[in-house]
C-alpha cells in the first residue's frame, strides 16, 4: 500500500522462549518466508544483552494498510504458522522506519523511570 509515496510495514516481534525445549525458530523462519512475509533476525552481537541468552526473537512484516481488519488478520496469519514451532507473536501494528533500520533495539531499551 502507498501511503504519501511510502509503503507501510505491518507486523512486530516474534518470541521463542528457551523454557520451551520444543521451539524451532529456524523452521518457523522458513515457514514465515515461504508464506511471503519478510523475516529478520535478532543479530548474535545482541544476545549478550539478552536476560536469557537461549531465547530467540525474529522480526515479521509485511507491506499493507494500517487498518484493525487488515493487522488482525496479520497477527493470526503469522500466530497460526508460529504455533507448530512453539513461538508468539504478540503487538502486531504498524513498524516504524527506525525499527527496519534498527531492529531488536527497542527489545533491550532500559525502561523509562516513571512520574510520580
Amino acid at each position: 500500500m502507498q501511503n504519501g509515496g511510502r509503503a507501510k510495514r505491518i507486523g512486530g516481534y516474534a518470541a521463542f522462549a528457551c523454557e520451551d525445549d520444543d521451539y524451532d525458530s529456524d523452521g518457523a523462519e522458513i515457514a514465515l518466508r515461504r508464506a511471503g512475509f519478510h523475516v529478520m533476525r535478532i543479530p548474535e552481537w545482541l544476545r549478550s544483552r539478552m536476560k536469557i541468552p537461549k531465547d530467540d526473537f525474529l522480526l515479521v512484516t509485511t507491506d499493507g494498510p494500517d487498518d484493525d481488519k487488515f493487522v488482525d488478520a496479520v497477527w493470526d496469519e503469522i500466530q497460526a504458522i508460529l504455533d507448530p514451532y512453539g513461538g508468539d507473536f504478540y503487538e502486531c501494528g504498524l513498524v516504524e522506519p527506525i525499527e527496519l533500520d534498527r531492529p531488536f533495539e527497542e527489545l533491550f531499551k532500559p525502561p523509562r523511570p516513571r512520574a510520580h
